[in-house]
């Protein structure tokens, strides 16, 4: 009854007292979380991700999975967009005809989502800017590897993980072997949410490895940008 209260469904599993986690002081007209329900029971976040394409900055993903025991035999899924008109864009596409996520079962069937509004309200953030889910971070292979990168993340945030790529490795100019000259490595990291995920990852890199010429930065988010376009202390 508290979590109803409180504006939440009694489902809901995290902190409803978390600031984040609260419905923003804002109109419907300028909500930018979607919720969708209907998905397979199978469903993961490169899945998610893979199905939102050329629409605009994701904010956060979370997925809630089935709960049989309760009734719940399909996975649901909350979508936050950075700014409204993403959010706009997304629910246009796909509130009419469904969200349709390929390959999400063993069988072969296909769920199609329902696409909501989400009643707990998310406010724009960082409207115009190039905040994103997408990391690209540039330094010493020992580090800057997927494996090296995930033993670092999973002893500082909890996170969910769409794709790594390692986009190329290279040779330092203008670095000294103390700031990771020599050989380097860029990797793209792509998270399934901004939000505590690779904000924090950013923030935590820049901190901690910094000496060691570790550098990161936001990348492409499929908004037409090249990934890899951001240029690093030591390319050329």
């Amino acid at each position: 009854m508290d979590l109803m209260v409180k504006g939440f469904s009694p489902n809901y599993r995290g902190n409803p007292d978390l600031e984040r986690n609260r419905s923003a002081p804002i109109p419907p007209d300028q909500n930018c979380s979607l919720f969708i329900t209907g998905l397979a029971p199978t469903l993961t976040t490169t899945q998610l991700l893979a199905t939102i394409r050329d629409v605009g900055r994701v904010y956060a993903t979370h997925i809630n999975f089935p709960e049989p025991d309760r009734g719940h035999f399909t996975c649901a899924a909350k979508v936050v967009f950075f700014e409204r008109c993403a959010a706009e864009r997304f629910y246009e596409r796909y509130a009419g005809t469904g969200f349709h996520v390929a390959g999400t079962t063993a069988d072969g069937s296909l769920h199609v989502g329902r696409v909501v509004w989400n009643r707990i309200r998310s406010a724009e953030q960082d409207v115009g800017g190039r905040k994103s889910r997408v990391l690209l971070i540039s330094g010493p292979p020992s580090i800057v590897s997927e494996k090296a990168l995930k033993v670092y993340f999973n002893t500082k945030i909890q996170y969910q993980v769409d794709e790594v790529r390692t986009l190329r490795t290279y040779a330092a100019s203008g670095l000294g072997a103390d700031k990771g000259g020599g050989e380097r490595a860029l990797v793209e990291f792509r998270f399934g949410s901004y939000r505590c995920q690779s904000e924090a990852a950013r923030m935590a890199l820049s901190r901690e490895f910094k000496e060691y010429g570790v550098f990161c930065d936001y990348g492409e988010h499929f908004l037409g940008v090249r990934a890899g376009s951001c240029c690093f202390p030591g390319e050329g």
